[in-house]
This record gives C-alpha cells, sequence and structure tokens, in this order.
C-alpha cells in the first residue's frame, strides 16, 4: 500500500491510498485498489457542492456530492475503488496516476485546490519464458532448457545461424531437444565452430505472449574434414617409366609426380593445401603435380598424402607403396696394348659396370661402350667400331675383358684411345682415356736426332727424347702431367673454349658462357678456369670473369652436384661493404668521421655562435651526397627542445649547422646510412 497526500488549502487535504491487490497471470493484469479521501483541520463546511475524481492508468472514478464536514480534524470518505490494469508484454508496469477535489468555495475548499499526480510500479508479472542452452555439436542432438513462468505455457523454438534459419519445435514444455541440421557447416566455411541465436516464443491457450533470445555456439564434428579419394604417382623421366611397371622407380634417375584425385572440401570448405612426402625419408611436395625430386635411396617405402581445407582441418591420409629400384652411375676404366701378333692392331681391356635394373628377373638396362682413337696430342679422332665396343643388356659389368679394335694403327706411332660408355640414364657419357706407346724397343734412334727409349721416338724437336715409361729420381717418379707448354704458356687454351666444366683432370685454361656452369649465368662472361681435380669426383674449381674481374670458387665432394656449395663469390678490398676507414679527422677542431661499408657516423663537437658553423668536410671519395639532407642535432642540454638543423648540399661534404645557439655546445655523432 502507498499513500499519497495532496496540497493544503486552509488545512484542507485530499489522501489517496493505492493497493495492488491482486494479479491475473493469464491475463497479464493487476487489480489496483484507489481510495480517495478529505481531511480538514480548524475549517469545516455543509451544503457545498463538491466534486471529485480519481484517474488509474487513463481509468478514471468521479464523485460530487453536498457532504457535511462540521468537524475540526475529520475526514470524509470520497472514492473507493478497484481497477484493473494491463501489464506491459514483458510483464512490468509503472502507470500515472491523479486525484482532484472541487469545492464551491466559501467555506469548503476553492474550486480545483486540492490535486496529487504520482506514479506507481506494479508488481511484475512473469511472461515470456528464459531459454538455456548448451554449446552444440552440427549433426547431433542438443539440449534446450526452459524456465516458464506459468506450467501451462508452451513454446516455439526458431534458430538462425548465418544465412539458414528454421524451425526447432512449435510446442515445447520445460525443454527441448534439437538436432542441430548438417547443413548449418555450411555458413562456416573457414572455421570450425560459428554463432546463431535462439528465439523463444511463449504463449498461453493460443495467445502469444512474447518472444526472446539467447546465442548458441555450433561446433562442427571431429569427422566433417575435408576428403582425398586416391593419389597417383607418374615418373616423369619417361625412359625410366617406359621400363618399370607402375608405383616402381628407378633411384636417382626417377623424378615422381603426385596427383591428387578427388580432393574436396566438407560442407563449404575450400582445400587451401595439398602435402605428400615418402615416409621416413626428407622428400616433400606442397602441391598438385608437384615432384618429389631425386630419390637417394632404394627399397620398399611408402608415400602417403593428406589435404588441408580453409578450416584447418586435414583429410584422413592415403598411402600408396612404391618399390625404388637400385641406380648407380656407371664406372669404367681401359687399358690398350699393341698385339704380339701384329703390333699395328690395339688391344682394349675393358672394365665396367652399371646398374642393372631386374624388373620380374627381367635386366632393363643398357650398357653402351664405344671408342675413338687419335694420334697422341691431337684431336684428330676417329671412331672405330671394332668388336672392342658394343652393347649388353645380359650382364652389366665386364673385368679386365679383352677385345681388339678394328682399326690399323702403325707401331712406329703413338695413340691416345678414349672411351665413351654410357647407360639408358646418363645424361652425358662417362670418358676414360689411355695411351699406346710405339711398338716396345730397349731403345732407338731416327733421323731427326731424337732418342727413343721403350719405344721408336716419334715426339719433340730435334735431339729430344722421347720415351715410353715414366722418369724417376731418387726412386720417386716426377711428376710429368703437363698444364703448361713448354713456353709457360696455357696448354690447350683455345681446345678447351667450349669444354665441359666437369673434366677429371688438373687444367687452367679458358671458359665461354656456353654452359649454364659458368657463375654469371648460361651466355655470360668468359673468363679464366682454374681446375683442380683431387681423386674420383672431388674437385675445386676457380673462375675470374676477364670483362669484369669477378671471381668466384666452388668446391665438390659429390659425384653428382656440386656440394658442400655451388659458386660464391669472393669480395675484393675495394668492395664497399669492406670500407673501413677507422676513425679519420673531419677538417674541424672536435670533428672527426668513420665509414664502415655503407655506414658512415660523424663525430662532432663544437660551440654555435648564433649562425651558420660548419664543423665537418667529408672527402668525397667517401661521402658524395646524391641529394640535398637535412639533419637535427641536439644542443648540451637537459631541455629536449634545445636542437638544431644541420644541411648538407648536393655533390658537397660539408656540414652547416643552421642557426647554431650562441655560445650553445653541440656535442654528438651523426650516422648516415649509404
Amino acid at each position: 500500500m502507498a499513500e499519497f497526500w495532496s496540497n493544503s488549502d486552509r488545512g484542507y487535504k485530499l489522501r489517496l491510498w493505492i493497493d495492488q491487490v491482486g494479479q491475473n497471470v493469464e491475463q497479464n493484469t493487476s487489480q489496483v485498489r484507489a481510495r480517495l479521501s478529505l481531511h480538514n483541520e480548524w475549517y469545516s463546511f455543509a451544503e457545498y457542492n463538491c466534486y471529485a475524481n480519481v484517474v488509474i492508468d487513463g481509468q478514471k472514478q468521479e464523485w460530487s456530492g453536498r457532504p457535511a464536514m462540521l468537524q475540526f480534524n475529520s475526514m470524509i470518505w470520497l472514492i473507493d475503488r478497484t481497477f484493473t490494469v494491463r501489464h506491459n508484454e514483458d510483464g512490468a508496469k509503472n502507470f500515472g496516476f491523479s486525484a482532484h477535489f472541487s469545492g464551491d468555495g466559501g467555506w469548503s475548499p476553492a474550486p480545483g485546490s486540492l490535486n496529487i499526480s504520482n506514479n506507481f510500479t506494479l508488481t511484475t508479472i512473469p511472461r515470456t519464458s528464459d531459454i538455456t542452452v548448451s554449446n552444440c555439436v552440427i549433426g547431433q542432438m542438443c539440449s534446450i532448457g526452459i524456465r516458464r513462468a506459468v506450467g501451462s505455457y508452451y513454446h516455439e523454438i526458431r534458430y538462425h545461424f548465418g544465412n539458414q534459419q528454421g524451425l526447432v519445435t512449435s510446442n515445447a514444455g520445460s525443454y527441448a531437444n534439437w538436432y542441430v541440421p548438417m547443413e548449418l557447416a555450411r555458413e562456416i566455411p573457414n572455421n570450425i565452430s560459428g554463432v546463431g541465436t535462439l528465439y523463444i516464443t511463449t504463449f498461453n491457450a493460443g495467445r502469444r505472449l512474447g518472444t526472446k533470445s539467447v546465442t548458441f555456439t555450433a561446433s562442427l564434428p571431429d569427422n566433417i574434414q575435408p576428403s582425398l579419394e586416391s593419389i597417383t604417382l607418374v615418373d616423369k623421366n619417361k625412359t625410366a617409366a617406359s621400363l618399370v611397371p607402375a608405383n616402381t622407380f628407378i633411384q636417382i634417375v626417377s623424378d615422381i609426380a603426385v596427383s591428387f584425385n578427388g580432393a574436396q572440401g566438407s560442407y563449404g570448405s575450400t582445400i587451401k593445401s595439398m602435402d605428400a612426402y615418402i615416409v621416413g625419408k626428407k622428400n616433400s611436395i606442397n602441391s598438385n603435380g608437384q615432384s618429389f625430386g631425386p630419390l637417394d635411396f632404394n627399397g620398399k617405402v611408402k608415400v602417403r598424402a593428406t589435404i588441408t581445407d580453409s578450416r584447418g582441418r586435414t583429410s584422413l591420409p592415403k598411402e600408396v607403396e612404391i618399390n625404388v629400384l637400385e641406380y648407380f652411375p656407371p664406372a669404367l676404366s681401359i687399358q690398350v696394348y699393341r698385339t704380339r701378333q701384329n703390333p699395328s692392331t690395339l688391344q682394349v681391356v675393358r672394365n665396367f659396370k652399371f646398374a642393372p635394373i631386374l624388373v620380374n628377373g627381367v635386366q632393363k638396362n643398357k650398357g653402351t661402350l664405344k671408342f675413338k682413337v687419335a694420334p697422341i696430342n691431337t684431336d684428330n679422332y676417329v671412331n672405330d667400331t671394332g668388336p672392342a665396343a658394343g652393347e649388353w643388356r645380359a650382364i652389366s659389368q665386364l673385368t679386365n675383358s679383352a677385345a681388339n679394335l678394328a682399326g690399323n694403327y702403325p707401331s712406329s706411332k703413338s695413340y691416345t684411345v678414349v672411351a665413351e660408355f654410357t647407360d639408358l640414364f646418363t645424361q652425358q657419357a662417362l670418358s676414360a682415356s689411355a695411351t699406346v706407346s710405339t711398338e716396345a724397343v730397349i731403345h732407338s734412334y731416327d733421323k731427326q736426332g731424337r732418342l727413343g727409349v721403350g719405344k721408336v721416338p716419334e715426339n719433340g724437336r730435334y735431339g729430344s727424347v722421347d720415351i715410353a715409361g715414366d722418369y724417376y729420381s731418387g726412386g720417386k717418379m716426377i711428376q710429368h702431367y703437363p698444364i703448361t707448354n713448354p713456353n709457360g704458356s696455357l696448354g690447350n687454351g683455345a681446345a678447351q673454349w667450349d669444354a665441359p666444366w666437369n673434366v677429371q683432370g688438373t687444367q687452367f685454361g679458358w671458359r665461354s658462357g656456353k654452359y649454364a656452369d659458368n657463375p654469371t649465368g648460361k651466355g655470360g662472361d668468359w673468363g679464366f678456369l682454374q681446375h683442380y681435380w683431387i681423386d674420383s669426383w672431388k674437385m675445386v674449381q676457380i673462375f675470374t670473369a676477364i670483362s669484369s674481374g669477378r671471381t668466384f670458387i666452388r668446391s665438390s665432394n659429390n659425384p653428382r652436384e656440386w656440394k658442400p656449395n655451388q659458386w660464391k663469390e669472393f669480395a675484393f678490398k675495394d668492395e664497399p661493404n669492406l670500407i673501413n676507414t677507422g676513425w679519420k679527422e673531419a677538417g674541424y677542431a672536435g670533428s672527426y668521421y668513420k665509414r664502415v661499408g655503407d655506414v658512415l657516423t660523424i663525430k662532432y663537437d663544437f660551440v654555435g655562435n648564433g649562425s651558420t658553423v660548419q664543423f665537418a668536410n667529408i672527402p668525397k671519395d667517401i661521402f658524395n651526397p646524391p641529394q640535398v639532407y637535412m639533419f637535427v642535432i641536439a644542443a648540451w642540454s637537459i631541455a629536449g627542445e634545445v636542437n638544431c638543423h644541420v644541411q648538407v648540399n648536393k655533390g658537397e661534404g660539408i656540414f652547416h649547422a643552421l642557426a647554431s645557439g650562441n655560445g650553445t655546445k653541440y656535442t654528438g655523432q651523426l650516422t648516415i646510412m649509404l
């Protein structure tokens, strides 16, 4: 109950009682009782026409009469009525009210003199039910809790998720179980969860009471992931692919490309990456159609592949077992002799080995051996197709196998025999050479005044010694590998111009830009090559480009590629990044400069004069400004706002402190990136 009083007119007052006496939850109404009375103090009246009213939430109750109020400090009841007040849809209600009394004047209250006006708040009526929901999983049941105000209430529940919406239930009581549709997954193609909204509308006896909402999180189940049907492996080396069955490859030679078949996302996701690798090996790829590169192993292994979608989910792996057949580069060596029966016939002792590629017991690789012969110290080679040459499939190795060449090679001359061996996979023939001397004799002379030891003399000018064996001194062989001509000039310079870069032999000579091995690129600078052959494939090369003077070095301890490093370029003393001047005087007292690489530092210590002060002059070979520069230097002061601009003009090395403070000390360093 609440009590309200009006203003006073000569001691007359109105009193209004307002009581909430009941509620109808179903009707969303409250019963409000209003009681109005008139009170006096020391004035009284009778037989005057009087009027009063009470207004509750717009509903008016009127009263009129001719009351008698003859006692002091007395009371007259005017109005007592119960009103029905409708609440808002949400069950809340605050309403305005008023009361009024008018007399005829005289001893009664003056007309319109007593009034009450205020607001009253009713107890909220529970209306729409509250809803709770746990985190939901798409494609599974989700529990929805409902807290209803009245047991007879029922509810309609709808969902909104992204661009999708639909009905959960139209007749829920205190709970609901909702199967979250799988199609909702399409609304989150780039995430594994999303936020939606549930709307609950409360009904009573077919009458809609109101709607509330609550957000919920829907997550993807773990089984929603991209899918990969299969992978296909293709050997990009067509020669290797033609020799072996599917999913069989050849070490070093094969280059396996991976095709991802039937790769697709799930419920709207897109494919972001494809990955495959050889299990237990370093070979891997990350795109469709990419190849693994050289295989440095042999045996049976598995290729495993997966795809990843825009949600970051990864597919179940697909695996293919492959068999990598052993392969190694061919090996070759030869020896050449003159036959006893006919010294003009050359016999070759052959040693070679190449990798057998066995498929179902059948050898698939083929070795081919060719010969060419030239008089010693010439390049006049002629192919020799005699019995020593040939092709081999059934066997993959010859050991000390002797066979004759077909040509006639007079015993009075020495010859160089070059063997070239290839298998089906060698890109460049493997070569080996041997020389055969003239017919063996103890010693001999010729009409040119040349002496032959163990052979017929044929080399050298008048008075030369031409020997079949090696030179020894003190029991040790004297090195006789020719690097230069007798006059000290480079041997075979012109002949080496377009030769391959990888040779077995120490030599100095020219190289052009014919091959990609040139460190300045194919078609790049020609220059001077120093090639140091150690053993097998251990080599060191130094190359100096003639036009630019650039110098490079590389080394190899691997039979197939330059490792540990490819070409590295030398940096010379005049390289800008190697400059280090140390501290130098900068032309003014207290000023110094130092350049290290492309960083110039100027150390200064001077006192301003109120005008421009020149405090450093840097030589142009150290610093030649390509434009005007402006810097800021600080005075030696606690106040950080005290500073000075420094200007450097284009093409000049003089540093000007502009509008320097008179008597202000400037001490510090400037650092400039060149």
